[in-house]
């Protein structure tokens, strides 16, 4: 026969079960403004049936609360972190692209100079006037300060991408430190988990509702992999305890449990480049305990953290690799073949002429400075000279280098602040060769009749003693020493500039060749205005000199309409998967409203079939008896 007190406990379970539910829905309305906040509900079930040997058979005992735990779908989760680490990738591109628009746009005003267009339209202005006067000296005064104008465009044009990549190294910094806080929070809020958590008493659900919202910021600064196993005693029991882990960057260990790992930014010497328009002090970001790189650019990567990186470093998947030919232990140097066509090319090279980083074979060295050849096979060989600071290198160069990999940089597959930067300087370089070939003529003569073989217009501003270049070796020229200073690979957009002495004494300006009269006097002049649209004296990436600034805003303009076609679409997929992260997980007010009176009722209930309980035992026991 059942307990007389059976219907009272089962009341009383009821009863339980429904001030958990009401504190529950109390709980959710109280946070439906809280961001990251899960949706809870009280799990229940039936409690175990009593078995009776009565002809009824077993008799239900209640309900029993089992936890109260999150509504939450981790497939969604995972959608959302996959797609948060591709759009802040493009939320970056988009935001610099931006800028390098503005950088770019032919407007006066913009970048304190007027556009790259009405520059050089200005400028062949003055030089079409300069032709029609050439000897007299405020003519040539004129052209010469217009030519100037034109330098100052390219060395402040270059000047604010260096700024520009410095706030986009600044960033990556700022960026890794937070990866480094998060971790720091997330293996914190691990250990808090399975304190509350251990045997199963309870389940943590505001600290795994912080730990979740911490996975989110982290996704969109780099891209995340998370994943929860049990933890089993030394009999296959639960404990109650999960080892959470959070991989990045293509499967890297960030977090165990309750360990994480730290990143550290590494600034880059002086003599540690790969790039000669790189500015001073680039971050590698490495691992503080292997000191191994993070690898933010591999193809298996996203998040901010790669949009910047690719924004600081894209140089077009164009950076010095070929394959070593000799080692030299006596002369301490290494012989490099290269194959790509941009590195046979003065023009287009852009690694550091001195006091640069290579990578041989899976190790970093250091050169000094390096030799180029172009043999009469047409082969191009680059002979680096390594540095005798033996902390930089080894003292002997391992011999088994020959035929491994040579690399300066990496590969970038992004047109980034580099690939602009080498674009300004192939111009600048390929117009000051083609305008001094022209300019320096046999038989040359000025507006005072001196002949002036062997001078020349443009040329590079040495910084660090004040001097100018002098453009001995040409742009085609199939040998030349970088340490040498005396070729146009010297010249940067950075310091291009007309030479001094035409600056301070016009009249030197050479303006035709021995005659004096006739229409070949001032033919110097009109040969130098023909360079401007003659594809024969100079072309650049297949167009004339004067169409420069139409392909950088073409490249520019592809690029700003890729990063924000991409942002557009990541940012609606993110709403969409928002949106049903959110109907499984939000706090919905008329959802919780209809709760609180079911459960309302549901308690009342209960309470209603404890008070009916109590009066039947109070008749029997008081009201009834011998």
């Amino acid at each position: 026969m059942p307990s007389t007190f059976l219907g009272l406990n089962t009341s009383y379970r009821g009863l339980v079960a429904s001030n958990a539910s009401l504190n529950t829905t109390a709980n959710n309305i109280a946070n439906i403004e809280t961001k990251g906040y899960s949706r809870q509900q009280v799990n229940q079930t039936a409690s175990e049936a009593m078995q009776f040997f009565q002809t009824f058979g077993c008799v239900g005992a209640g309900v029993d609360v089992l936890a109260t735990e999150r509504v939450r779908d981790i497939f969604y989760d995972e959608k959302y972190w996959a797609n948060s680490s591709k759009l802040g990738e493009a939320d970056k591109k988009q935001y610099y692209c931006a800028v390098i628009e503005d950088y770019l746009r032919n407007q006066e005003g913009t970048n304190e100079v007027k556009g790259f267009t009405r520059l050089f339209s200005e400028y062949m202005a003055a030089m079409s006037s300069f032709a029609t006067e050439a000897d007299q000296k405020n003519a040539a005064l004129n052209f010469i300060g217009s030519a100037g104008e034109l330098c100052k465009y390219f060395n402040i044009l270059y000047n604010n991408f260096q700024k520009l990549q410095t706030d986009v190294n600044d960033e990556i910094k700022i960026k890794t430190d937070q990866i480094n806080s998060l971790s720091q929070q997330i293996a914190s809020l691990n250990k808090q988990i399975n304190t509350i958590e251990v045997n199963g008493r309870a389940i943590a659900n505001d600290l795994r509702d912080k730990r979740d919202l911490l996975i989110d910021e982290l996704s969109a600064i780099i891209d995340v992999e998370c994943e929860e196993t049990e933890i089993l005693d030394s009999y296959g029991h639960s404990t109650g305890l999960h080892d959470y882990s959070v991989k990045i960057c293509g499967g890297q260990s960030l977090v165990s449990g309750y360990n994480y790992r730290q990143l550290e930014c590494v600034p880059r010497e002086t003599w540690q480049k790969v790039n000669q328009n790189d500015t001073d002090g680039l971050y590698d970001i490495r691992w503080t305990d292997t000191k191994e790189d993070l690898g933010v650019c591999a193809k298996n990567t996203g998040g901010e953290l790669k949009g910047l990186f690719e924004v600081r470093d894209g140089n077009n998947y164009e950076a010095f690799t070929g394959k070593v030919t000799a080692v030299n232990n006596l002369e301490k140097s290494v012989t490099v073949k290269v194959t790509d066509d941009y590195l046979k090319s003065l023009s287009k090279s852009t690694i550091p002429l001195t006091d640069g980083r290579i990578r041989l074979g899976g190790e970093y060295y250091y050169y000094t400075d390096y030799d180029f050849k172009i043999d009469d096979n047409g082969d191009c060989y680059y002979t680096f000279n390594l540095s005798e600071d033996n902390s930089r290198n080894p003292v002997v160069i391992p011999k088994d280098l020959v035929t491994q990999s040579a690399s300066i940089g990496e590969k970038v597959n992004y047109q980034g602040i580099p690939y602009y930067m080498e674009q300004m300087n192939e111009w600048v370089r390929d117009y000051a060769y083609s305008f001094n070939k022209i300019y320096d003529v046999p038989g040359a003569t000025d507006i005072n009749g001196n002949v002036t073989d062997g001078d020349i217009f443009y040329t590079g501003n040495n910084s660090l003693d004040g001097k100018q270049y002098v453009m001995e070796v040409e742009v085609g020229a199939t040998e030349y020493n970088s340490a040498s200073q005396s070729g146009y690979f010297n010249i940067t957009a950075g310091n291009f500039g007309v030479r001094t002495e035409l600056e301070n004494d016009p009249s030197k300006f050479a303006t035709h060749t021995g005659e004096t009269e006739g229409p070949a006097k001032y033919n110097i002049v009109e040969s130098l205005i023909d360079l401007a649209g003659n594809k024969d004296k100079m072309t650049f990436r297949g167009c004339t000199a004067r169409e420069f600034l139409e392909c950088l805003l073409g490249d520019s303009g592809l690029n700003a309409a890729s990063a924000n076609s991409f942002q557009n679409i990541y940012e609606n997929i993110k709403e969409s998967i928002a949106n049903h992260r959110y109907s499984i997980s939000g706090v919905d007010e008329d959802e919780e409203g209809a709760n609180m009176i079911k459960f309302q009722n549901a308690y009342n209930l209960a309470s209603k079939m404890i008070s009916v309980l109590n009066e039947c035992y109070d008749r029997l026991i008081n009201a009834t008896g011998v």
